[in-house]
């Protein structure tokens, strides 16, 4: 037999399947000289008949049984009798019948259902996660895991793609909109006049604040030649009158001034939301900021701290991304624990993908299954398969000489006995 590409079990049941067949052949020349030696005998004893009878059929039903179990896996003698080496000559239909054998009784659908229904893996995989060491084993993976994806990236494109994310999301979101609704939203109701009032009592307090700023103002702005008291008396007109008017307009809330400001307010927020000349407006200085070099540098950098940052993690044992898998884990695992209702939800989703693999890729077991054997020399094929059941067969050469010679003890006991007892079955 073609020994090419065993392993050491395959060659250990070579031996074995080879001292079954000495047995076997050991045997039949056993059966065969006993039977040579009684034939010699049979006329002077007749006890020797019975023992030549029963060596007789033994040696008929041993090479019965060779014939038998060679004629599966070869042409006996080499001859070409009609039915014999039946698996190299049908191979490629023991192929097509294999894969769709297994195809029918292992990866039905119901077969697969009813397997993981009774697992409960749910149940079964929260019980493993929840141990520390576990869990702790599942957070290295993960981690090595997007280290090893980020180290095959390409960085110029994911740059380019980060690039272009950044800016497509910046054309495709509307600012002004966003920013006129959380305007009204924070100048909704009473909190608009209570703003409008904040922001007088804020100009009030800067004039009272810049009163020395505005003096020098003044006299900076008036010529040289102006008397001091008459840049007082400006500075204190000034001051009076946007101090009065600041004051008019804080007590009063149906002041002209305040109704124009509200009003115009309103309008501005309004047209952030609708109005296409901001929209037009928005869209240049979105193309402006994305023309900077600071926002291409940002992008370009974004995924270097980002790869950076999860190969440190990756290398540190005791890194907090770690960490939080680790305990994300455990978590998950005790809630699978403790809510009956998820966990048979997760068993549902399991015995549903189950079964839609097996749907959708059952065949393509089967074809597998077909296909590697098709591929096999028949020879070869013939040779692995009497390698795994060959020394299962020997038996039959074993027992076919055993129960063999025992109908040949019997067939002679009751064809002699009778006469000897004179007593004719016949008659």
């Amino acid at each position: 037999m073609i020994l090419e590409n065993y392993t050491d079990l395959d060659l250990g049941k070579q031996a074995e399947l080879a001292e079954m067949k000495r047995l076997a052949l050991s045997l039949l020349i056993l059966a065969t000289l006993i039977y040579i030696a009684a034939s010699m005998f049979e006329d002077q004893y007749i006890w020797v008949g019975f023992v030549a009878s029963t060596a007789e059929a033994a040696m008929i039903g041993a090479i019965a049984d060779w014939f038998a179990v060679t004629a599966l896996f070869r042409h006996p003698f080499g001859i070409k009798i009609p039915h014999t080496a039946i698996i190299p000559n049908k191979k490629d239909v023991i192929a097509q019948q294999f894969g769709a054998f297994v195809q029918q009784n292992f990866l039905s659908e119901e077969v697969i259902s009813s397997k993981i229904r009774s697992m409960d893996l749910s149940r079964r995989v929260a019980t493993w996660i929840v141990e520390r060491e576990n869990a702790r084993a599942i957070a290295e993976q993960i981690t090595s895991g997007l280290a090893g994806v980020v180290r095959v990236m390409n960085d110029e494109d994911i740059q380019t793609m980060i690039e272009k994310k950044v800016r497509d999301k910046i054309r495709d979101t509307s600012f002004a909109p966003m920013i006129g609704d959380l305007l009204s939203f924070i100048t909704s109701g009473r909190r608009q006049q209570e703003l409008f009032d904040s922001a007088v009592s804020f100009g009030l307090y800067l004039l009272e604040d810049s009163d020395r700023d505005i003096k020098a103002k003044v006299e900076q702005e008036t010529p040289w030649w102006f008397p001091s008291s008459v840049d007082r008396a400006i500075y204190e007109r000034i001051v009076r009158s946007v101090s009065r008017m600041l004051y008019e307009i804080q007590v009063d809330v149906l002041h002209p001034i305040r109704k124009r400001l509200v009003k115009t307010m309103n309008q501005f927020m309004e047209d952030l939301k609708h109005s296409p000349d901001i929209a037009k407006k928005e869209v240049a200085i979105k193309e402006d900021v994305l023309e900077q070099p600071a926002i291409r540098d940002f992008t370009a950098s974004l995924w270097i701290d980002i790869k950076q940052a999860l190969l440190d993690q990756s290398e540190n044992p005791d890194a907090e991304l770690k960490q939080a898998i680790e305990d994300s884990v455990i978590k998950f695992g005790h809630t699978i624990l403790e809510d009956e209702a998820l966990s048979t939800k997760i068993n549902g989703w399991a015995e549903d993908s189950g079964r839609y693999l097996i749907r959708t890729y059952g065949h393509e077991v089967a074809d597998l299954i077909s296909g590697t054997i098709d591929g096999w020399d028949p020879e070869a094929t013939s040779e692995r398969i009497e390698l795994q059941i060959g020394k299962d067969l020997q038996f039959i050469r074993i027992n076919g000489t055993v129960i063999g010679g025992l109908a040949g003890l019997l067939i002679h006991t009751f064809t002699v006995v009778p006469g000897l007892l004179g007593i004719n079955f016949f008659n």
